[in-house]
């Protein structure tokens, strides 16, 4: 059975709706006081794994930013979204690798 495009765009509209109102209660509740060190691994766990495999968060929405850009043409709105797509991943998940290294090191006395 195929969807309607009215039907997919409520559809989703509500996924993005309550990933936005997830994160919101992520952020609010991780900002409620101070952060355990589990606290923040799990954070920067679901941001990015630390495998490098697919469904960390950043990667997610990536991958959402990319599929915005199918089949447009070539052209600048695509270049837009492809560079939109490697910076919402790319530059956050190096960051975040830097981030557990230093973490993970110990701390001189």
């Amino acid at each position: 059975m195929t969807t309607t495009p009215d039907a997919t765009a409520r559809r989703l509209a509500h996924l993005l709706d309550l990933a936005r109102h997830a994160l919101v209660d992520a952020r609010r509740e991780a900002s409620a006081g101070p952060l355990q060190p589990q606290h923040r691994r799990l954070i920067l766990d679901a941001l990015h794994r630390p495998d490098g495999g697919d469904g960390g968060l950043l990667q997610l929405l990536g991958d959402l930013i990319t599929d915005t850009s199918r089949d447009l043409p070539e052209g600048d709105a695509a270049e837009q979204l492809d560079e939109a797509a490697a910076y919402a991943f790319d530059y956050p998940a190096q960051r975040i690798d830097r981030a557990r290294t230093a973490l993970a090191a110990p701390t001189a006395p």
